[in-house]
């Protein structure tokens, strides 16, 4: 394995004008600096990145810990996140906490170990303790966490938008279909927002709580439970699923089952996941992509101690598609 010795003596220059190189220290004629990362790459020579960051007490990599990478929304937050530390000469360090809390403790532990300059979090966990006691730069995404930056979209309005979508389309016996959403998650919002909406129209939406988890990358509902609860509301005229996947997954399961019925009223989600565009289905779309971009931006400035708002939420919007706009009166 290479090494900065090597580097240097390839290169036909000093030890310290390759270790400048590196670090982007002092001037360094282009023909030099040149003449220095051609002699790396020829030499497949890596720079140790955590003793230049014990060095120089900053690594430029920012920890993002999610639940569930393969659940769409974390995946395209990490995506979105990934471009945002590569533009802005950071790397970042991806980290899966699942539904365990300890996994969520070790996950933060391990990125304080790496000198990791900040972390992204996707919190799931019911105490937030860990967060305010440590001493890195953090952003909380897709939850209000109180004492630390906070980046979410507008779930409460979200949730208007979709039941007054549903009311535009004919719905007057609305179902609220969604998983467990923990009170302290701002996901709850848009449940409030739509069940607020209809309210106001003197409507009481019918609800179905499934036990799953609102992050589980699948859904079960072939129960007798639910089966039955859906037999004894054959009333239901319209269903808001508190996000696309949930949505998608009861669609796909409609084809089997003797309910069919109720691929024929119409349908919304929440998030606006790839996954909607394949069932037609209606969303309220959160800006997956700028809240991961944005996420970063706001890291790095409070990396660099400048000032960024407690709490920023971005709009969503609604797109429309058949699953409404077939029963649209508008």
């Amino acid at each position: 394995m290479a090494t900065i010795k090597d580097v240097a003596k390839h290169a036909g220059v000093s030890i310290a004008t390759v270790s400048r190189v590196i670090n982007n220290r002092a001037p360094i004629s282009e023909a030099t600096r040149k003449n220095v990362y051609e002699t790396m790459a020829r030499l497949n020579y890596q720079p140790n990145e955590m003793a230049r960051a014990l060095q120089k007490k900053e690594s430029h990599i920012i920890g993002l810990i999610v639940p569930n990478i393969s659940f769409p929304f974390f995946a395209k937050i990490a995506n979105a996140a990934a471009e945002a530390c590569h533009e802005n000469g950071y790397k970042l360090m991806l980290c899966k906490s699942g539904k365990n809390g300890s996994e969520e403790k070790e996950m933060m532990a391990m990125l304080q170990a790496n000198k990791v300059d900040g972390i992204l979090v996707c919190s799931r966990l019911g105490s937030v303790s860990i967060y305010r006691k440590n001493h890195l730069p953090i952003i909380s995404i897709d939850r209000e966490i109180p004492g630390i930056p906070s980046l979410t979209c507008d779930n409460l309005a979200g949730g208007r938008l979709a039941a007054h979508t549903l009311y535009q389309a004919g719905c007057r016996t609305p179902l609220l279909l969604t998983s467990a959403i923990p009170d302290y998650m701002s996901a709850g919002l848009r449940l409030k927002g739509f069940c607020g909406f209809f309210e106001e129209k003197q409507i009481t939406p019918l609800t179905y709580t499934l036990s799953d988890d609102f992050s589980s990358a699948e859904y079960d509902f072939d129960t007798a439970e639910f089966v039955a609860f859906l037999d004894l509301h054959k009333e239901i005229d319209g269903i808001f699923a508190s996000s696309d996947w949930l949505a998608v997954n009861f669609m796909h399961w409609l084809k089997s089952s003797h309910l069919c019925y109720l691929k024929n009223i119409p349908w919304i989600g929440f998030d606006g996941l790839d996954s909607s565009f394949l069932f037609d289905l209606s969303t309220i779309a959160q800006p997956i992509n700028d809240m991961g971009e944005m996420a970063v931006e706001l890291l790095i400035r409070k990396i660099n101690k400048k000032a960024i708002p407690d709490l920023s939420i971005l709009p969503v919007q609604l797109i429309e598609r058949a699953s409404t706009a077939l029963y649209s009166t508008r």
